[in-house]
């Protein structure tokens, strides 16, 4: 199976001419990659989704938590949350190969729904993200998906299928807890995913835990714990990253002056915001930004990705 999935990936790649980096496919959510070489840490925004590794390894730091994982391996993430990701195995001989499937909340919670309760994943819901081994059905499952990025005229009609047989399999692994208690509505995890998605939505404005908590129907205490077992961090932490990483994007892509970015991400000090970045990215506005250009120019393609993991 691991040759299998690794040859299904370098085959779409190769095809479509890309020797390294990432591709985005016409299935939906699926993105697909590989890299010669090791990528520095890089800050991203990770969205709910099944992250497949078929060969290589890479490392992921989110709040005060670190993960690694490698050779069929995968990482279910099930909330959207800024981390710290670097591929920390990758050579000429072996690159570094996987893939990226976002996660559709409507299948799942059709699965979960359908399924006997007394079948449900129980347990309580820890870190939104978790490394397992990858399941042998759910890889036979993702080559089908990965064949259809050269059949277009089947993805309408077979996706739903394969997706809803990769979220009933994820039922059964390390994740399922997660999995199920990221659609039910009376699950913390849900409650907390309102609060995050209007924080996400607000970084730029001022933050009242309260109100966060009220938005997730609990009380601010429960909330801040429920909230850090999720996300690794806290609601200040959360949206500190949220500010950093528009600021670096309003920087790199609209030429913004760091004092400028500072004021439209939220900051109302220019200088704790240029202490604060130096803290995440390792350099002031200034400096920093340039040395990401310079990568940009000499092909260091995604050291400022933002969003989807790989």
């Amino acid at each position: 199976m691991t040759s299998r999935l690794t040859d299904a990936i370098a085959g779409i790649l190769d095809r479509q001419g890309i020797e390294n980096g990432g591709v985005e496919t016409p299935v939906p959510g699926l993105r697909l990659i590989r890299t010669y070489g090791v990528v520095p840490p890089r800050h991203m925004t990770y969205r709910p989704s099944l992250c497949l590794i078929a060969q290589a390894a890479k490392r992921v730091m989110v709040g005060d938590s670190t993960l690694t994982y490698g050779h069929m391996q995968s990482l279910v993430i099930t909330v959207e949350v800024p981390v710290l990701s670097e591929i920390i195995e990758a050579t000429p001989e072996k690159p570094f190969i996987g893939a990226t499937l976002a996660l559709n909340p409507d299948i799942i919670l059709d699965v979960v729904t359908r399924m006997d309760k007394a079948a449900r994943p129980g347990g309580p819901a820890g870190l939104g993200l978790v490394v397992e081994e990858v399941d042998e059905r759910i890889a036979a499952a993702m080559i089908r998906l990965i064949e259809l990025v050269e059949q277009p005229e089947a993805i309408e009609i077979l996706y739903p299928g394969v997706m809803r047989e990769i979220a009933y399999w994820l039922m059964t692994g390390r994740a399922a807890a997660n999995v199920a208690r990221m659609v039910l509505p009376e699950g913390p995890p849900q409650r907390i995913a309102v609060a995050i998605h209007h924080l996400r939505d607000h970084f730029d404005a001022p933050l009242s835990v309260g109100d966060l908590a009220s938005l997730a129907g609990m009380s601010p205490s429960a909330f801040h714990q429920h909230f850090k077992a999720l996300t690794s961090m806290s609601p200040l932490q959360y949206q500190k990253h949220l500010r950093l990483l528009d600021a670096r994007r309003r920087m790199l892509t609209e030429g913004e002056r760091a004092g400028s970015a500072a004021f439209s991400v939220g900051y109302e000090s220019v200088s704790q915001f240029s202490r604060e970045y130096a803290r995440m990215f390792g350099d002031p506005p200034h400096r920093e930004t340039k040395r990401a250009r310079a990568n940009l120019s000499g092909g260091l393609s995604g050291s400022v990705a933002l969003a989807e993991p790989t």
